[in-house]
């Protein structure tokens, strides 16, 4: 379990068999997971949700790509955390609070998620 108290995380990633898993991962470890397909259901639910960790991949379809929708989380919601998934890492990230490169090892994600919601 990552914390006594259950905590909200959100998963934006187009990738449906790395979101599931991911998603599955994070509730068998005790958290509250909603997830979206794309920014714009993403943002979404960070308006109407709470959300203490976004994990966004970089890469999404759409107008609004990963590191624009951390852009605009950080600057709406600055108690979120957020970390970034993705294939491809190579701009923008270290302003965030975790970065994974896929494929993503389930037991470091985890234990990086646990580390950020510690903070």
């Amino acid at each position: 379990m990552l914390a006594e108290t259950p905590r909200s995380i959100l998963i934006a990633e187009d990738e449906l068999l790395v979101r599931l898993c991911v998603a599955e991962e994070l509730r068998n470890a005790g958290c509250f997971v909603y997830e979206a397909q794309e920014a714009i259901d993403a943002i979404e639910v960070l308006e109407s949700k709470p959300v203490d960790l976004l994990i966004t991949d970089i890469r999404m379809p759409g107008i609004i790509d990963g590191i624009e929708l951390a852009r605009r989380t950080r600057a709406k919601h600055p108690e979120i955390r957020i970390m970034l998934l993705s294939g491809n890492v190579k701009r923008e990230t270290d302003r965030y609070d975790g970065i994974f490169t896929k494929p993503v090892r389930m037991s470091d994600l985890i234990a990086g998620v646990k580390k950020v919601l510690q903070r």
